[in-house]
C-alpha cells in the first residue's frame, strides 16, 4: 500500500514539474461565458464609454490570472461593454481596471507518515479586482466617479485534477464579479444617478 502511494505521489510530482515548465496550461474545462447582457444596461448621458486597463498582468508566478479561461480583467471588460451604454452628446465615461490579479500561494503540507495518507490543501488562490468609473467633462476634469473593489480567496487540495482547478478559477472570477457588480450598482445609484436616463 505504501509503495503504491509513494509511486502515485512521485507521478504527481513529475506531472507538476512538467506543468511548471509550460508557459500556459491547456484549458480542459468547457466553461460558460461570463456575460451581463441579461442585466439591464445603464443608458448614460455621456458621448462615449472608454475601457482603460491600467493593470497589466506579469504573466508569471506567483500570478496565475493569465492561465484563466476568463480572467477577472476580461470579465470586467465584458461587464462594461454589456452594461454601460453611451446615449449623450458630451462628457466621457472611463471604465478603469486598476487591479485584476490572482496570486497562487503554496501551502505547507503535512510531513511524515501522516502526510503520505492524507490529501492536504496545497495552494491558495487570492484574487483582487478593483475598478473605477470616471466621468470626465470636455475639458478633461473629473465630474464624478465610482470605485469598486472585491477580494476573494480559495484553497485547493493537492490531488485536484486540472479540470476541477479550472472550475474553481472560473468560480473565483465569477464571485469577484458578483461583488463588483453589486458595488457598482450602488455607486452608480448614489454618484451617477444624474447621468442615468
Amino acid at each position: 500500500m505504501l509503495n503504491r502511494r509513494t509511486f502515485f505521489l512521485s507521478g504527481l510530482a513529475l506531472t507538476g514539474i512538467a506543468l511548471v515548465g509550460c508557459k500556459t496550461v491547456p484549458t480542459t474545462y468547457e466553461h460558460a461565458n461570463l456575460t451581463y447582457g441579461h442585466l439591464p444596461a445603464y443608458q448614460l448621458l455621456v458621448r462615449e464609454v472608454l475601457i482603460d486597463q491600467t493593470y497589466i498582468s506579469p504573466a508569471q508566478n506567483p500570478n496565475v490570472e493569465h492561465l484563466f479561461a476568463v480572467s477577472p480583467a476580461q470579465a470586467s471588460t465584458r461587464w462594461a461593454k454589456d452594461r454601460l451604454k453611451a446615449e449623450g452628446t458630451e462628457n466621457v465615461l472611463h471604465f478603469i481596471i486598476k487591479d485584476a490579479a490572482v496570486i497562487e500561494e503554496k501551502l505547507e503540507k503535512q510531513k511524515g507518515v501522516t502526510g503520505l495518507f492524507t490529501y492536504d490543501q496545497s495552494e491558495r488562490y487570492s484574487g483582487v479586482l478593483e475598478v473605477e468609473l470616471q466621468v470626465l467633462n470636455e475639458q478633461g476634469y473629473k465630474e464624478a466617479s465610482v470605485m469598486a473593489r472585491a477580494e476573494r480567496s480559495v484553497t485547493v487540495a493537492e490531488n485536484i485534477k486540472l479540470r476541477e482547478r479550472e472550475k474553481i478559477w472560473f468560480k473565483l472570477t465569477e464571485d469577484l464579479m458578483a461583488e463588483i457588480d453589486r458595488q457598482l450598482q450602488q455607486g452608480i445609484a448614489k454618484h451617477l444617478n444624474h447621468l442615468v436616463m
